[in-house]
Order: structure tokens, then C-alpha cells, then sequence
């Protein structure tokens, strides 16, 4: 694993880091983002801000239940937290990855990220650690 850029930010200032992941955006119109960290840790929070960023609108919740969410067509968020892989597979439930834009996947597992490989997807990893209640560190890497 590779890191492209570490960013340790204010969970409230996520500018800088949506900043650098629009640009990745612009190379890469069809990309996936496997966000990893702890229960809490602003995965939800980074996508809220992402969304923000792109489209000026502030309705980011959770897939949690849904399991998946789409943001005008162009952002698509996913919350895979105790889905097994080979169920998302045999509900055909990966077609939606076909559609060009920016993936942001919450707890996305290894075989998930092996199958993103395998199709030829362009995939950074994400990880988020707590520093302290207010600080998270961003460290988005590729393979």
C-alpha cells in the first residue's frame, strides 16, 4: 500500500481533503473511495462534506439501512458494516457499480477491494483515525 497523502484535519474543516479528492475525481471520473476507521470515526462526516463541496447541498445521512445512497446522480455512498461480500454478489448489488462517479464505500472488505482490482476500478483507500475529539487523521492510500 501506497500513501498519496495524509491530511490530519478538524472533522468540522474537511475543505482541504475534499479538495484533493476532486482532483482525483477529475482523473478519475469513475472512482471509488473504501473508507475504513472506527464506529464514529467521520466516515459519514467526510462524505457529508464531500457532498457539500461538489453540490452545495447538505442532505448526506447514513446508508446504514438502506444500505446504499445516491447524491444527484454523480455520488454514490454505500454502507457495507456487516454485509458479507459474496450476498452483495449473488443480489447482483455490485451493478451499481457501473455507474460512472465518485463511490464512497464504508466499511468495505478485502475481497471487496480484490473484486474492484479484478473489474479494472480505480480504488483509494481511505483510513480514518481519532486523534482526539475534534482531530481526525486522513490517510488516503492506493495499491
Amino acid at each position: 500500500m501506497e500513501v498519496y497523502q495524509s491530511f490530519t484535519l478538524a472533522k468540522s474543516n474537511l475543505s482541504s481533503l475534499c479538495a484533493c479528492l476532486e482532483d482525483l475525481n477529475k482523473k478519475h471520473p469513475h472512482i471509488f473511495f473504501l473508507l475504513n476507521g472506527d464506529l464514529a470515526s467521520g466516515k459519514t462526516t467526510l462524505v457529508k462534506a464531500f457532498v457539500k463541496a461538489k453540490s452545495g447541498k447538505d442532505l448526506v445521512t447514513s446508508p446504514t439501512y438502506n444500505v446504499s445512497q445516491d447524491y444527484d446522480g454523480q455520488i454514490f455512498h454505500y454502507d457495507f458494516y456487516q454485509r458479507d461480500f459474496t450476498h452483495l454478489l449473488e443480489a447482483d448489488f455490485l451493478e451499481l457499480f457501473e455507474r460512472v462517479g465518485v463511490h464512497f464505500i464504508e466499511w468495505g472488505s478485502e475481497h471487496l477491494k480484490d473484486f474492484l482490482k479484478k473489474c479494472n476500478f480505480v480504488a483509494f483507500n481511505i483510513d480514518i483515525n481519532a486523534g482526539d475529539s475534534q482531530q481526525r487523521e486522513y490517510i488516503i492510500s492506493y495499491e
